[in-house]
């Protein structure tokens, strides 16, 4: 059983990375070409999750707490 939650994590951990990189380029593509590249606005939805995650006090600091456990 602690080689499938092994197993489970590692998977989960790769995929993160790999969607962190995904994240990265689009705000890249963002700044260097303008606009929303694949027709996703990468930047605006940040500025999005910010701006709700300020407005919603403590419990958004709580789950800005979470999300940055999550990401390290």
């Amino acid at each position: 059983m602690d080689t499938a939650w092994k197993m489970i994590k590692d998977i989960v951990s790769n995929l993160t990375a790999v969607l962190i990189g995904v994240l990265g380029l689009g705000i890249v593509a963002a700044l260097v070409f303008g606009g929303t590249p694949l027709g996703l606005d990468v930047i605006g939805n940040i500025t999005n999750l910010v701006s709700s995650l300020a407005n919603g006090g403590v419990v958004g600091l709580l789950v800005l707490a979470v999300l940055m456990s999550l990401v390290k």
